[in-house]
């Protein structure tokens, strides 16, 4: 860590929270607009995250490694040779929200200016192209019209399709501060789970999966009939208001009716609509509900038709407000690193082309849109895709029907794969893998889901020959160029130097109705943009004036092409994220009281949905989709806030972690027919028990497991891992019946002296050596043929202790799991309960005061009231 005092920005999601770095740690930035100081749970643990089991420093070309001179010259070569045998088209590069601006505009500029195609496509197609398709459609541009500030001054606010208290947790802060402050916002949580987030809610509403076009619409057939819009404002400002309203004039969207579509009461949707329709100042936040979905731009495009109609746009506290999931899926949106985007906000128009053209000074410019993520992998599978570089993202577990992606890198002639650890699922891939700067290493400009533009600034000197993105493929340009007859374009001195020429190139939009425009910053001096405070590019509301970005000035109505709710019948599978994961935990995982959430991959489903499959909570359950080839083994868990047939199922597990468990393996390649977004939310499977007859638990010290694969697969099918500190968790479940043999460690590296007991219903073996004449433990394996509900954080205290009869007693005991509360400082549910019950605490203050949960990152503050309001009600009942 450095002395001085550093501020950069958080490397996580796209709230975009300011970090500062100093003598005292990682902290909050106080004087960052987005976050004032507060961190969540994973940007807490930010210093811990730097220290990644496993780090590349090195190039390796088929696993050798090599200079990075040898692998720029392999990387022009392979590039190169595809051009002029197979065309531009027959390359690709897949990159990343987590890029910095700068990494993305050399990337967009490498591919399309002088590879000469537009096959670059991003991670951050999974999370928000739906978004960019409406924008586009409505307004003419990729604008965000609202920004953070809005939530303060906002009278209702409606989230839409998100978990906010999880998924961004220090906006979703932000928002209970606004309530607390004003008792009369009212808070509308539309979503097929009583999330956390729901649960906050004055009114939540449950409707089945995709059914949100069908509620929009319905919400605006009602402003209509009760004369709630804006006619003027339609008039002034919009187009496409006639086919929409006539499109709404069907008996479908009566209140009556569209209840009973959409399973819900015709008094939850009226209130609903009233309080819609009566609040000048409204916000309708969403997210990957929304977006990942066959009908994600029609539902965006629902959403924004809705506050088209009654005028609710471009003045304070009031808009349609899409989320982006990662730090920079904004900034890559506005130098163009979509394959269906050219660059800053322009397509493959004739006058976009000639002037990016001439910018660039290239003649080999892409002059078509090139393949989306799945398109791309689908061409490497048909073997179109000669050589891909993919950078910063994990496609083998993130995407859907991962284990077509996986067959189809295999046929790839030449993988090329930048990232940061050797251990991420994708650098298995590689022919050529190529070390990278991590966060703290590299610096560049991030764009949060509010257009503010943050620097992240470089506090750690890479180790090894780690290089940036940007300098890397700044190599490979100047060589390619030299191949191709071509001046070097790509002459960047530093990160300041990148940023200056996307700031100049902005200005071909000046003069134009284009909003993004950035050429102020042309010509800032390394210090200017060394110095760089927190910006907001766009001005707080950039369609306040009501002018868009369409020739004629006016916003477009978009009469959504779907509709229709799917039918209900049959299980429902929705993915997504955990509160303290991040994507495919290469920077998480390790993490241990991030880990202690949710140990193991988990579907979770309703018990009413358990009992008719016969499953009780931590059996092993299989699960599969017609679509894929794969089945997803995961250990069942009882959540009553979902309903009858629905599934939910992180989206983190990957790499030793899940063990092959990933959810993406019954996830279909079903995508919205506009954005190319797939559909992750709501994927029709199969599930059942797996009907496992042993269950086992592994805790050792690391050093037991140094190498190779730990337990037979055929034995064990089921395997996933956790670190707990200096300790390794293994979790297993398996088919074949429990005998003595059969649970004993056969492993060479566990070859101590052990000592097995037998249990009720399995065994207990312990394994130990001898150290001055004292017992110490040195690993714990419990098998069973029920679920092993062990705490094993606990257990895991007993390894490196002496081997005594009540500490075997007490691991036999199997005493009940605890839920984890507070994972900034680990307090479980018994923990507040024994508060509770002792007296002394009676209310969330007092328990924040004794024990801390709740005062970091708030996030766990519904689960600690929830536990304050039952305790309360069992008090009430007792009396």
């Amino acid at each position: 860590m450095t002395k001085e005092c550093i501020k950069t920005a958080c490397p996580y999601c796209g709230v975009g929270c300011g970090v500062e770095v100093n003598q005292l740690g990682i902290v909050g930035d106080k004087q960052h607009p987005a976050n004032h100081g507060s961190l969540c749970v994973k940007g807490s643990a930010l210093a811990e995250s730097l220290a990644m089991p496993a780090r590349l420093l090195y190039p390796k070309l088929h696993g050798e490694e090599i200079s990075w001179e040898q692998a720029t010259d392999a990387i022009a070569q392979a590039y190169h040779q595809a051009i002029e045998k197979h065309g531009s088209d027959s390359t690709a590069m897949y990159v990343s929200g987590q890029l910095l601006t700068e990494d993305y505009y050399v990337a967009n500029k490498f591919m399309k200016g002088f590879v000469g195609s537009a096959n670059i496509d991003t991670n951050s197609r999974l999370c928000m192209s739906s978004a960019v398709v409406a924008h586009n459609r409505a307004f003419g541009e990729d604008i965000v019209p609202v920004n953070y500030d809005d939530l303060d001054h906002a009278e209702l606010i409606i989230i839409c399709g998100a978990n906010t208290a999880w998924t961004h947790p220090v906006l979703f802060r932000r928002l209970q501060q606004a309530r607390e402050r004003n008792p009369e916002l009212k808070l509308v949580v539309i979503d097929p789970r009583e999330t956390v987030t729901a649960q906050q809610a004055d009114l939540h509403l449950p409707i089945p999966n995709d059914g949100d076009v069908m509620l929009f619409n319905g919400l605006l057939r009602y402003c209509i009939d009760t004369n709630t819009i804006d006619e003027e404002y339609i008039a002034q400002h919009t187009h496409g208001s006639e086919s929409l309203f006539e499109e709404l004039n069907s008996p479908q969207y009566s209140l009556d009716t569209l209840a009973q579509s959409l399973q819900l009461t015709t008094e939850q949707l009226r209130l609903f609509f009233h309080w819609f329709s009566v609040s000048k100042r409204a916000i309708t936040l969403f997210c990957q509900g929304v977006n990942q979905s066959e009908s994600g731009s029609d539902k965006g495009n629902a959403i924004i038709n809705a506050h088209l109609a009654t005028g609710k746009i471009g003045y304070e506290g009031a808009g349609p407000f899409s989320i982006t999931g990662q730090p920079n899926a904004m900034g890559g949106r506005e130098v163009g690193g979509l394959a269906n985007q050219l660059a800053i906000h322009r397509g493959f128009d004739q006058d976009s082309i000639n002037r990016v053209s001439e910018f660039w000074q290239t003649p080999r410019l892409a002059t078509q849109p090139g393949y989306k993520a799945l398109e791309m992998f689908e061409a490497v599978d048909r073997g179109d895709i000669k050589v891909i570089w993919i950078m910063a993202t994990n496609p083998v577990v993130s995407l859907p029907d991962n284990h077509f992606i996986k067959q189809a890198l295999k046929k790839c002639p030449f993988v090329i794969v930048s990232d940061v650890t050797p251990d991420a699922d994708i650098a298995q891939y590689a022919d050529l893998l190529l070390p990278a700067a991590g966060w703290g290493e590299k610096q560049g400009m991030v764009t949060n889901s509010e257009r503010m533009m943050t620097r992240q600034r470089q506090f750690i000197k890479p180790k090894g020959e780690i290089k940036p993105d940007w300098r890397a493929i700044s190599e490979v340009g100047a060589k390619l160029c030299q191949r191709l007859g071509l001046k070097n374009r790509f002459e960047f001195a530093n990160e300041a130097d990148v940023f200056r020429e996307y700031a100049a190139m902005t200005g071909l939009n000046a003069g134009s109705t284009l909003l993004l425009d950035l050429s102020q910053y042309s010509n800032i001096s390394d210090e200017e943009y060394q110095n760089w405070q927190p910006t907001r590019w766009g001005g707080d509301r950039p369609l306040a004036d009501g002018q868009f970005s369409f020739p004629d000035r006016k916003a477009r109505f978009v009469v959504p092409q779907m509709s229709d709710v799917p039918e209900s019948r049959g299980w429902w599978l929705n993915s997504g994220r955990q509160r303290d994961q991040w994507h495919t935990m290469t920077r998480t995982g390790h993490i241990a009281h991030l880990a202690a959430t949710e140990p193991e991959p988990t579907v979770t489903m309703n018990t009413r949905s358990a009992a008719y499959i016969g499953v009780k909570p931590g059996q092993l359950v299989v699960m599969s989709n017609q679509a894929t080839s794969k089945k997803v083994l995961a250990k069942a868990m009882m959540d009553d806030g979902l309903g009858d047939k629905q599934l939910y199922m992180s989206m983190h597990w990957a790499g030793q972690y899940g063990m092959g468990n990933e959810v993406n393996a019954a996830i279909s390649r079903q995508q919205d027919p506009f954005s190319g977004q797939p559909a992750f939310k709501s994927q029709r499977v199969e599930v059942s028990n797996a009907g496992a007859k042993a269950y086992a638990m592994c805790i050792g010290e690391n050093a037991l497991f140094s190498s190779g694969e730990q337990f037979e697969h055929s034995l064990w099918p089921y395997q996933s891992f956790q670190s707990e500190g200096s300790m390794a968790i293994w979790r297993l479940a398996g088919f074949c019946l429990l005998n003595k043999q059969t649970s004993l460690l056969t492993q060479k590296a566990l070859g101590q002296r052990q000592l097995t007991l037998e249990l009720s219903n399995g065994w207990l073996t312990v394994g130990y050596e001898e150290v001055a004449e004292t017992r110490i433990i040195r690993s714990i394996f419990i098998t069973s043929s029920e679920p092993i509900v062990s705490d094993a954080s606990e257990l895991a205290k007993l390894v490196g202790r002496s081997l005594t009869f009540s500490s075997l007693l007490a691991i036999a005991s199997q005493e009940q799991a605890v839920e984890l509360i507070c994972s900034c400082f680990r307090v479980n549910s018994n923990q507040i309960i024994r508060e509770l019950e002792k007296g002394a605490c009676q209310t969330l203050e007092q328990l924040q005061g004794k024990l801390k949960c709740g005062t970091n990152c708030g996030s766990c503050i519904p689960q600690i009231q929830r536990l304050v309001d039952d305790h309360a009600t069992v008090i009430t009942l007792s009396k």
